[in-house]
């Protein structure tokens, strides 16, 4: 009975591992860069986190865009922003984090800071977001988000696993 108990936490230890290194993978490759592009007005590195086929889904104004077209629109939104000289940074706080054979899913709330001077306001949203890893790299493939009529707040970002940057 000790050793079936033995093998059984040793299973779920290493299973417990495995899913810790692949949310360390999915942070370096995905979410690091996803926050570093915002901060620094990086159209190109945000366009490469995703896949060439992504799916991002604006649920509050129910659109969709798919591959190009959603990178095209990042490029002007990007664009804008410099031009705008917009200062910003993006935080993550996970709620859930699964994946399995290559594939992961995550949900959470964001956190938008746009500074103006020395002012700053903060906008919240809750994504859900499917990852594929593509070549060794882990990449968003669907996108969605909502803000849920502006309900989402900084208590709801401070329930879930920050991300740390």
């Amino acid at each position: 009975m000790k050793t079936l108990f033995a093998i059984a936490l040793s299973l779920c230890t290493v299973s417990s591992f495995a899913q810790q290194t692949t949310q360390d993978d999915i942070n370096r490759d995905v979410w690091y860069n996803f926050m570093q592009a915002y901060q620094d007005l990086d159209a190109s590195l945000f366009n490469q986190i995703h896949t060439d086929d992504v799916i991002r889904v604006v649920i509050d104004q129910n659109m969709m865009f798919v591959g190009q077209e959603y990178k095209d629109r990042n490029l002007e939104n990007f664009n804008r922003w410099n031009a705008n000289n917009v200062k910003q940074k993006i935080e993550f706080s996970f709620y859930n984090r699964a994946s399995k054979n290559g594939i992961a899913y995550e949900t959470g709330i964001f956190k938008l800071t746009r500074y103006q001077g020395f002012e700053s306001k903060s906008y919240y949203g809750k994504f859900h977001v499917t990852l594929k890893k593509i070549a060794g790299t882990w990449k968003i493939y669907i996108d969605s988000d909502t803000n849920e009529s502006g309900t989402i707040n900084e208590e709801d970002f401070l329930k879930g696993d920050e991300l740390g940057f």
